[in-house]
């Protein structure tokens, strides 16, 4: 989903494990150029709240800090494609991101992403969620190869940082939207 593809290739060192991220599960493995992530992480909201939040495309850059634009420029049935550009940054280095990615909607219960274009090689995404215990799980993982060479424990540190920053943001929407129509977070 989203700017995470294209971070795999630029990434943002953020030293520090954003607030109230301590309980998103990141795991990165890196292969010679194949970058692998999985995410897991419960969110206090039902799974249509959270399914609402990471299929807004269009309003993704309002609550992804490194999303410039997101576009839908295609959509047929449970298939859409999705445009999107970016900024992040390593240091003083800025890089910018642009992908085009189609997913593939199962309806409030996964989608499939493959890129068909940007500054990667390759790119290969599921993100799955499921109702348990009063909450929702996500589950995410992806194999990209990044059109950029990292230094592997350079790259690793800056990849597990965004994602986890990614998910917290995309969790933060997910309980602001939740408050905003007036239902209360469920147990957290």
């Amino acid at each position: 989903m989203l700017a995470l593809t294209v971070v795999l290739a630029t990434g943002s060192a953020q030293g520090a494990t954003p607030e109230g991220s301590s309980d998103i599960a990141v795991r990165v493995d890196i292969q010679g150029e194949v970058v692998r992530v999985e995410v897991e992480l419960a969110v206090a909201a039902t799974p249509q709240e959270v399914w609402d939040v990471i299929t807004d495309f269009e309003h993704l850059p309002q609550f992804i800090s490194n999303i410039t634009s997101s576009k839908i420029i295609f959509r047929e049935g449970n298939v859409v494609r999705v445009s999107q550009t970016g900024k992040t940054s390593v240091g003083p280095f800025a890089f910018d991101f642009q992908s085009v990615r189609e997913l593939t909607l199962t309806p409030i219960e996964k989608f499939e992403s493959r890129m068909l274009s940007g500054n990667m090689k390759r790119f290969r995404g599921t993100t799955q969620i499921e109702a348990a215990e009063e909450k929702t799980r996500i589950r995410y993982k992806s194999e990209a190869v990044p059109d950029t060479a990292l230094p592997i424990s350079l790259g690793r540190s800056m990849i597990e940082s965004e994602t986890r920053e990614h998910y917290q943001e995309i969790r933060k929407e997910v309980l602001r939207r939740k408050r905003a129509a007036g239902n209360p977070p469920l147990t957290q």
